[in-house]
């Protein structure tokens, strides 16, 4: 269906990938489909469900939004979430799904600053919006950085438009979640395979290794010239925080049970402008992941 007043349209937003048989397909899903976006954050928690949060509306990006939408993959409806205390407004943040249901979404860019240390959840258990306020070292607020959870419950930050600073000391950094409140640390940049600054990047955790890949480089922050375009990979040991150029003489490169589903597909939420997909996916037999656009 399309808008006549707005001039765009919510038709088809989500589109399903059989990895045993390698077709795309449209998968028909009933409840109220959610407007086109991009700049938003999906995540998928341990039940089938996608959680969509924030982002702006195509072409018009003054139009911000702040509704979560919930897509059951397993039963392929949406449903709106609750947006009683929900955060302001914001694209180009992160979400990260803890193990216990809590999403966490951290930085982005809105019409008002967003404090790193203020630190917007939503509880997937009960459907419930609030706020952490982060101790320990003082970040600066940043948009288009990326986010991973480690196995040992750290969400390590990297990258992004650092506001207000060239300072790039802070580029890495890890939010201790096993603790209350969370705890931020800022981390050096140390190893023998040490990234550049990058925003509009892309990461993943697979076992203990940070994978990034992608994005700009922030010496220059413009895709114009394309040797500021990151064309490399990096990988990053959370145990000990090293920059490195192989896992071979690392242990334990395990994939934890939340990079896969039990699913006949992958569900991907598409919404008129792809962003740079994950890098690695792991298939095997009838286990997916998440790849979100």
């Amino acid at each position: 269906m399309s808008s006549a007043n707005t001039g765009y349209s919510d038709e088809i937003i989500v589109y399903a990938f059989d990895t045993l048989t390698a077709a795309w397909s449209i998968p028909n899903i009933s409840g109220q489909i959610p407007l086109s976006r991009r700049q938003f954050q999906a995540v998928d928690d341990t039940n089938g469900k996608i959680y969509m949060f924030g982002g702006s509306k195509f072409p018009n990006f003054n139009d911000i939004f702040n509704d979560i939408q919930i897509l059951d993959t397993l039963s392929l409806t949406w449903t709106q979430g609750s947006n009683v205390s929900a955060p302001t407004r914001r694209v180009d943040f992160t979400a990260t799904f803890l193990n216990n249901g809590i999403i966490l979404y951290i930085g982005g860019f809105a019409v008002s600053t967003i404090y790193m240390s203020e630190i917007r959840t939503y509880n997937t258990n009960n459907n419930s919006w609030g706020t952490m306020i982060a101790t320990g070292d003082t970040l600066n607020s940043r948009s288009s950085h990326t986010a991973v959870l480690s196995p040992d419950g750290h969400v390590i930050i990297y990258g992004g438009n650092i506001d207000g600073s060239t300072d790039q000391s802070q580029i890495l950094a890890s939010l201790d979640t096993t603790v209350s409140p969370y705890q931020w640390s800022i981390k050096p940049m140390i190893g023998n395979n040490v990234p550049p600054s990058l925003a509009y990047h892309s990461s993943d955790i697979v076992g203990n290794f940070m994978i990034l890949a992608f994005g700009v480089m922030m010496a220059n922050n413009s895709f114009s010239n394309l040797t500021n375009v990151n064309s490399k990979i990096y990988l990053l040991d959370t145990r000990n925080y090293m920059w490195t150029i192989d896992t071979l003489h690392q242990p334990d490169l395990t994939i934890s049970p939340h990079d896969t589903l039990d699913a006949g597909v992958i569900v991907a939420v598409v919404v008129l402008i792809a962003v740079l997909a994950i890098i690695i996916a792991w298939l095997k037999n009838t286990k997916l992941a998440i790849i979100c656009y």
